[in-house]
């Protein structure tokens, strides 16, 4: 008897645990579901708030100007342009400056080396500085250079007026492969379009004063190529007439899914038929042979071509490289190659001992990799 009932209570047990667990587990998943909902509505909350944190910053004075409606204009024919793209087609309607070391490095130089011109560095969409940490040890250096300036920009309204407007308008750039590459390839011609001046990367540092340099010139990359990373365009004249034959072939050769045919291959392409001849007859011709206009050979700029860029980064190659940019205005360092490099304060290599000279505020705050 006793043993039968110890049977029909172990089968009883049995029975209620199969009806308990899934109870539990039920209920677990309802907390789960609760907590999270909960955690929902903290992140709503927050974003809610979004659009009164960027009212806020935008009213204040970390917010940058439009360069269009600025109380500083660029002087026509003195200033240097940089562009900063990396805010393109972002949610939200404001962008904390993120410079980089390296960023901050060729600012830092062009305003070091030419202390009357004026030094824009232009972004892409409403901006504002960073209020804490590293960035903002960054932006403070390089803004104490008198003649630095910072300024952001509405494409379509920067377009209007120039060949480019209609096509602006249509939104072609929304076809692109590489949406920050071909806006800023866009920018650097609509800005020496309007104000003349001189374009540059952000990943070159000025060895040189570039004050005294006559206007109308860019640089060989190669043999056979040009490249738009440097380009000084006179405010009228050539300088104008040149920067119009940009935009007009930007629209009609437009290529959204090539990541150089709206740079380096636009400029080669205008240029060499602006000269009537090869590219290297126009370099070693001079202006005589470019009707005004100057092609640089790669020592100017880019004396260490894309292909070697670790010349820049190993201490192996520091001697070599020293004596093949010495004689340079300036040198690119070929940020599409080496940006995932880091760079150690104090290394022994080229970069570090042009950094150390020419950007010596940002090298101060830079932390311990540029």
């Amino acid at each position: 008897m006793i043993a039968a009932l110890k049977q029909q209570f172990y089968i009883l047990l049995m029975k209620s645990r199969r009806l308990v667990i899934p109870a539990l587990a039920a209920i677990l998943m309802l907390l789960v579901i609760v907590s999270t909902m909960q955690d929902l509505y903290t992140s709503l909350s927050k974003i809610s708030d979004l659009e009164s944190f960027e009212t806020e910053f935008a009213s204040n004075q970390s917010d940058t100007e439009d360069i269009l409606h600025s109380s500083l204009q660029p002087p026509p024919g003195r200033s240097i342009f940089f562009h900063e793209t990396s805010c393109t087609y972002r949610n939200s309607r404001y962008y904390v400056m993120n410079l980089t070391a390296r960023q901050a490095c060729s600012i830092e130089s062009a305003a070091l080396n030419n202390p009357n011109l004026q030094i824009f560095t232009v972004f892409s969409c409403p901006t504002y500085r960073p209020l804490v940490g590293r960035q903002k040890l960054l932006v403070d250096a390089i803004e104490s250079y008198e003649n630095v300036n910072f300024r952001h920009l509405n494409l379509r309204d920067y377009a209007m007026s120039t060949p480019i407007e209609d096509w602006v308008k249509r939104g072609e750039l929304l076809n692109s492969s590489f949406p920050m590459e071909h806006t800023s390839d866009l920018l650097r011609l609509i800005s020496l379009y309007r104000f003349g001046g001189i374009y540059l990367d952000m990943d070159i540092i000025v060895l040189k004063s570039l004050e005294k340099l006559p206007l109308n010139y860019v640089g060989a990359e190669s043999n056979y190529s040009l490249c738009n990373a440097v380009i000084g365009l006179a405010a009228d004249g050539i300088g104008h007439e040149v920067a119009e034959l940009f935009l007009e072939r930007y629209v009609k050769y437009f290529n959204g899914k090539d990541y150089a045919q709206n740079g380096p291959a636009l400029v080669t392409a205008v240029l060499l038929k602006f000269c009537g001849t090869s590219l290297m007859k126009a370099i070693e011709g001079g202006r005589k042979s470019c009707k005004g206009f100057r092609l640089f050979n790669t020592t100017a700029f880019y004396s260490i071509p894309w292909q070697e860029w670790k010349h820049f980064t190993e201490p192996r190659y520091l001697e070599e490289t020293m004596a093949r940019t010495k004689d340079s205005l300036m040198i690119h360092i070929w940020n599409i190659a080496s940006r995932r490099e880091r760079i150690k304060v104090a290394s022994n290599i080229a970069y570090v001992k042009y950094a150390e000279k020419y950007c010596p505020r940002t090298y101060a705050v830079a932390g311990d990799y540029l």
